[in-house]
């Protein structure tokens, strides 16, 4: 059995955890009916790690917005787990993947069901504003939180959902089912299995949505946590090929960067950011979708 702190030191990915994250969700939704809904849709993409997941009155109003605009909305970060939230905080605790700061798992606003990392920002801006989502600003320009009403602090409903899920499976070294984070969950979250539990729900529907980022559907920079997908890769092998250093794992991370800015730099792009956009794209001989 791979546990989650095991499986957080083997890969950057918070997919590692898939298997507990869908009974994490599934028990939530036996605590509270609905307190999650499927957002996905042909009209939005998703990043590799994402769970598209909101709380009912903040899909309907991002429903609103994708309409209003008609465009299609690329997610890089929606609703996060406590097991993929206590492997970002264990890799900030250990300068790993480039995470330097996480908060620990039931204070991010990731875990509230209301928080969204997208794409194109500015340009989504004036439709989200306009249904109730809130601009964090510019510390972090790709994050919008809900601020309509009709929902409710959901957090330690995930902590609560995953004691009741250890307990079960677990009833010789039980745990309080108080919904709050402690050492005795925090230890007993990092030694559960990334596969999930023997026992437990799961959700059993497929995930339906407009599919995965493609090449070009966003830009390609240093974000915290790091970019991952196919797109990210097809950099890196371009990259290579051009004759530069960079690790070919799907992971936008500093070395990434640094050899994005070198490229720039020899190509006489400007400006030399690290972002890989359509200029940096064609350079690189890549088109976008």
């Amino acid at each position: 059995m791979v546990t989650v702190t095991q499986a957080g030191t083997t890969s950057c990915s918070t997919t590692v955890v898939r298997g507990l994250d869908r009974q994490l969700i599934a028990q939530m939704n036996r605590l509270v009916s609905g307190a999650l809904v499927d957002f996905s849709s042909p009209k939005i993409r998703l990043g590799q790690a994402v769970w598209p997941f909101l709380q009912p009155a903040a899909k309907r109003a991002l429903d609103r917005a994708v309409a209003n605009r008609g465009q299609t909305l690329i997610v890089n970060s929606a609703y996060r787990t406590i097991a993929q939230q206590l492997l970002l905080f264990q890799q900030a605790q250990a300068n790993r993947c480039g995470i330097t700061i996480a908060a620990e798992p039931g204070k991010s606003n990731h875990q509230s069901g209301l928080a969204l990392d997208i794409e194109d920002h500015a340009g989504w801006r004036p439709f989200l504003e306009a249904q109730g989502w809130k601009w964090l600003g510019a510390s972090d320009p790709v994050h919008f939180d809900f601020k309509g009403a009709g929902v409710r602090d959901i957090r330690s409903t995930a902590i609560l959902a995953f004691q009741q899920l250890w307990n079960q499976n677990n009833p010789n070294d039980r745990i309080a089912e108080d919904g709050q984070w402690g050492p005795n969950t925090a230890a007993r979250l990092g030694k559960s299995p990334a596969s999930g539990f023997a026992n437990g729900p799961t959700l059993d529907t497929p995930i339906a949505s407009g599919g995965s980022v493609e090449l070009g559907d966003r830009l390609l920079q240093l974000t915290r946590p790091l970019l991952e997908g196919d797109d990210v890769r097809q950099v890196q092998q371009a990259l290579v090929r051009n004759g530069f250093q960079s690790t070919v794992d799907g992971f936008f991370g500093p070395k990434t960067e640094e050899a994005v800015k070198a490229f720039q730099q020899q190509k006489q792009l400007q400006p030399v950011d690290g972002i890989v956009g359509p200029a940096t794209l064609a350079a690189l001989g890549l088109s976008s979708s």
